[in-house]
């Protein structure tokens, strides 16, 4: 299978370096591995001119993905910085690809513009037609894109869907199936109304208090394998990750000191439900779990690019 240019010199690169963290004599050689991840934005709208509505401008697109790598890499001095003793650098990272399917040079790198013809895309049960229309026909090889698409689902936050997102396969994980769907389909999909950081940049169309990025944040958890942080259930269910506190339910707005179980519940990750300005917080556990995924689930391990980064 060709690979596109830019993977090809990474991977170069990569000859010259070893992913051993000691040398031939066993000495360390303080570099760690970073899971580096292309994607590639299909931007579903209906005929409006880039920069309004549901065609969502570059500088947002890019707003995001400046999201992404603060919130996974945890970095100081941004909304993805914590203090938490069982907060994590995930040490995984997103970049906007530079080659379209063809190996041609994208104009927008990472974007791909879609006039899906129509105003809306409704989620219903099965998920049509976003699932047996739009997806496997502008899906680009899940082997070698991280495949996200922003639609305009219609409506507005209270219908409650601000996104959704494929779970891996065969990860040998707990509280993952097996088959969590088909190559055709792989990625996630967001609401364009929340992709993206009001903080970037003035783009108006983002709705407050989900305007800083986290929908795809908690999205991508789930597509690398991550569960709610309240197992889906009550006290009984679990994420399956031992340093994110028992809750009974999902959090909303921004609690402080909550407890529906047994302990104080950690609001501030990711993948609950609070609004975007209260998440702040991967922890280990969800960190290796991440990790196992990008090494062992099809369409995951291809796609991840492993680069060396010297140690602080």
């Amino acid at each position: 299978m060709k690979r596109p240019f830019a993977t090809i010199l990474l991977l170069l690169i990569l000859s010259a370096c070893s992913n051993d963290p000691e040398d031939f004599n066993g000495n360390v050689t303080g570099y760690r591995t970073i899971y580096r991840i292309p994607v590639v934005v299909h931007v579903v709208h209906n005929g409006e001119a880039i920069g309004t509505g549901a065609n969502i401008g570059y500088a947002q697109i890019q707003s995001q993905i400046d999201v992404l790598n603060e919130d996974f890499r945890r970095r100081t001095g941004t909304n993805g910085s914590n203090k938490n003793e069982d907060g994590a650098d995930t040490f995984i990272e997103f970049f906007l690809t530079i080659e379209g399917p063809d190996g041609a040079i994208l104009e927008e790198p990472g974007v791909d513009r879609v006039d899906g013809g129509r105003s809306e895309w409704p989620k219903g049960i099965l998920r049509n037609p976003i699932e047996t229309s739009l997806k496997p026909f502008t899906i680009w090889d899940p082997e070698k894109y991280f495949n996200i698409w922003t639609v305009n689902f219609g409506g507005f936050v209270g219908r409650d869907l601000l996104g959704y997102a494929q779970f891996p396969d065969e990860s040998g994980l707990p509280g993952l199936n097996v088959d969590s769907g088909p190559d055709n389909t792989d990625g996630i999909v967001i609401g364009y109304k929340y992709f993206g950081s009001s903080q970037k940049g003035n783009f108006p169309g983002l709705v407050a208090p989900y305007d800083l990025g986290r929908t795809t944040t908690h999205e991508v958890g789930h597509w690398l394998g991550l569960r709610h942080i309240w197992g889906d259930g009550d006290c009984t269910y679990d994420d399956y990750c031992l340093d994110t506190p028992l809750s009974a339910e999902p959090s909303f707005g921004c609690p402080v000191d909550k407890i529906t179980c047994t302990e104080l519940e950690m609001t501030e990750n990711y993948m609950d439900y609070t609004d975007d300005g209260c998440m702040n917080t991967f922890t280990k556990d969800q960190t290796e779990r991440m990790i196992t995924v990008l090494e062992t689930s099809p369409r995951r391990k291809e796609l991840a690019i492993l680069v060396q980064e010297p140690l602080d």
